[in-house]
């Protein structure tokens, strides 16, 4: 890594002393900071209501919102932790003084903050395609204590993954030096966790949603033909009820589906091209030469995500629209 790199990357970024001038470079740093403050305070007051409406609200507990509520702590530790850092840096640059033990936090909350959230999303994603391909056996196999142990296995599994890179493969024998806190993770390693934690899941949730939508489809054409008149004999009130609720049930199922397919959307947007620059530049390092204005606006976008979850929740949820109304004491107007 060159001097300047106190990002958080194994990516080259000489282009901020070739390319700014010094009154861009405090302009532009002013910006930033005032983004990632706002970026903070959002995501803390919005995903603080998510686990609040959650624990309040008996109709959101249940086992999708489980996840849900394991992926806005994991947007809490991020805000908290690993963003003020980001900040400091910003603010006072080339000089580190919060010692190796600081740095390193640092690092490790970065670092887990993107598998975490990811497989979060892919077992909500699981969650959603079990209630929609199998209702009958849904409610018996996804129970609460199902899902509070594949959370718990999601953060077990994330912090062993991230302790044992930092422990075990690391790139420095300091992670400050001449002042700079690096990113003190083997750049193979880095390669593998992106492999492992990014595109790995996102494969995964890509078929789950293509299937999802196979089975939304062929639900969608059975039921226009059960609508279809035939004659008064063959349509008992039975029948008729049995239907109206299959098809209120898919289409709730459905539209909560579709709902999770646009958190999920959004989340590989804003860690895309994080994720791809990063895992590019630890290949090497020579074939990508990012400037570090790009780079940081990378690193505020991912950062993002973490306060657009709880927007997505209000917008596409009505159940949470009435908690966040309950808790505020105030009536939005929300479409």
């Amino acid at each position: 890594m060159d001097g300047n790199d106190t990002t958080r990357s194994n990516v080259t970024t000489d282009g901020l002393d070739t390319l700014s001038s010094p009154i861009f470079d405090k302009i532009f740093r002013i910006l930033i900071v005032s983004i990632i403050i706002l970026v903070i305070v959002a995501a803390v007051c919005g995903n603080l209501l998510v686990c609040a409406a959650i624990l309040l609200n008996k109709r959101l507990r249940k086992t999708t919102n489980y996840f849900i509520f394991s992926l806005a702590i994991s947007d809490l530790m991020t805000a908290f932790f690993s963003m003020p850092f980001d900040v400091e840096v910003l603010l006072h640059p080339y000089q580190w003084s919060g010692g190796e033990f600081l740095c390193n936090f640092w690092t490790f909350m970065y670092l887990i903050a993107a598998p975490t959230s990811m497989l979060n999303l892919m077992a909500v994603s699981l969650d959603r395609y079990l209630a929609i391909s199998t209702p009958l056996r849904y409610y018996t196999v996804m129970k609460p204590k199902v899902a509070l142990l594949i959370i718990a296995i999601i953060w077990l599994y994330s912090l062993t993954f991230t302790t044992a890179g930092m422990v075990r493969w690391p790139y420095y024998e300091s992670s400050v030096i001449n002042a700079l806190c690096y990113f003190n993770i083997n750049p193979y390693y880095s390669v593998v966790s992106s492999a492992v934690n990014f595109l790995l899941p996102t494969m995964i949730m890509c078929v789950i949603y293509y299937q999802i939508y196979k089975i939304a489809s062929a639900h969608a054409q059975r039921i226009a033909k059960q609508e279809v008149p035939t004659s008064v004999a063959s349509n008992s009130n039975e029948d008729s009820a049995t239907m109206t609720s299959e098809k209120k049930r898919i289409k709730r199922n459905i539209k909560a589906a579709k709902t999770i397919a646009i958190i999920v959307s959004t989340f590989l947007l804003c860690w895309i091209p994080l994720t791809l620059t990063s895992t590019v530049g630890a290949l090497c390092r020579e074939c990508l030469i990012v400037n570090a204005e790009l780079w940081t606006g990378f690193m505020v976008l991912a950062y993002m995500n973490s306060a657009m979850n709880p927007i997505l929740y209000s917008f596409f949820n009505q159940q949470f629209r009435e908690s966040f109304k309950k808790l505020f004491k105030l009536q939005f107007t929300f479409r």
